[in-house]
């Protein structure tokens, strides 16, 4: 039994190896892509006179649906190895600092979205105070503040209510049929913990559908130009932020790789 269940671990860790592989490769595909639509996105923006509304909104349409493809991966690799997702190597230590149920916390974009608006708006506080028309965030009707509102507010309800689901998985690690089995040299084990495995994919699969939701969700509810704008926001902040920690982490692996060369 013991033999058998030591072939399986195995097995299990040479397809994680290899699952993991395959998606670093492909997250690292993904930050490429990301990074040319961040170009397109800034290109449509600073364009004078501004493309016509059939353009950008093939162009939002064009970065939505990376996002959706990037999900639709997701969720295949998680299939096959839901622990892969919730310990990524491919995010540095800084973004996983931020992460929740094996992603971002998708109350975020809204608060992206408002500091954006912010921000502009006080960029273009003379032009708006002229009576002109500004094609970014600005200039976010009250129809729209309040179509964005109830989105956020139904998303707070839905992370809130994933968030007790993944507090529930968490504390099966010590519930009866676990103490049970760790309690007999772990016989057993690789059933319970795949029961947990299944558990952790639903709440993933649940965090990931919010996640496209919320993108789709707050795309909707803007003008193309405005959806430009913010998408804009959602990739210069994705990408610093990996960058950042990417420096970060190499700095520490350097750092903790001189100190453990021998003094001449």
């Amino acid at each position: 039994m013991a033999e058998a269940e030591s072939e399986t671990a195995a097995t299990d860790s040479n397809t994680m190896s290899t699952n993991r592989g395959q998606f670093d490769g492909f997250f690292e595909h993904f930050m490429a892509e990301q990074s040319r639509h961040l170009i397109d996105l800034r290109a449509a923006a600073t364009a004078h006179p501004q493309p016509p509304a059939t353009d950008l909104q093939k162009l939002v349409e064009r970065v939505v649906a990376h996002y959706e493809n990037y999900y639709m991966t997701k969720s295949l690799c998680s299939q096959r190895d839901v622990t892969l997702m919730f310990s990524p190597t491919w995010t540095s230590s800084t973004e996983n600092l931020f992460m929740w149920a094996g992603g971002w916390r998708p109350t975020t974009a809204f608060h992206l979205l408002y500091s954006k608006s912010s921000i502009q708006l006080e960029a273009q506080q003379d032009e708006i105070l002229k009576g002109l028309h500004t094609a970014d965030l600005s200039n976010l009707s009250a129809v729209q503040l309040q179509a964005v509102h109830d989105l956020h507010r139904s998303t707070i309800n839905t992370e809130r209510a994933i968030s007790e689901k993944l507090a529930v998985v968490q504390k099966e690690v010590a519930a009866k049929e676990m103490v049970l089995v760790a309690g007999t040299a772990g016989e057993g084990m690789e059933g319970e913990i795949q029961k947990k495995r299944e558990c952790a994919l639903s709440v993933l699969q649940q965090a990931d559908q919010l996640r496209i939701d919320t993108i789709k969700g707050i795309v909707g509810k803007l003008e193309f130009s405005q959806a430009v704008h913010f998408l804009i926001a959602a990739a210069e902040l994705h990408l610093a932020v990996h960058e950042y920690g990417k420096a970060k982490d190499d700095a520490t692996v350097a750092i903790e790789e001189q100190a453990a060369v021998p003094a001449d």
